[in-house]
């Protein structure tokens, strides 16, 4: 099913569409980039978190190396 909506495009990007995507094909391009771009946006997240627990124990090992630069114990100026 298809449902057609309306948006608004800054006019250099409307008319580099207009320019490039023939006109029967730009509805279907304009839906498969904004497919990709929602799909990215969606898995940026859970990218995130697998991301920051398959660094976790590099991360901690890192922290306990320059933990002694600290500014705890530095003289103050």
């Amino acid at each position: 099913m298809q449902q057609r909506i309306n948006i608004t495009l800054p006019s250099n990007l409307a008319r580099d569409l207009r320019k490039t995507i023939p006109s029967r094909s730009r509805s279907k391009f304009i839906a498969k980039a904004l497919e990709e771009k929602l799909h990215r946006k969606k898995n940026l997240k859970k990218d995130l978190i697998r991301s920051l627990k398959a660094n976790r124990e590099f991360d901690k090992k890192e922290a306990e190396t320059w933990k002694a630069t600290e500014l705890d114990g530095w003289p103050e100026y």
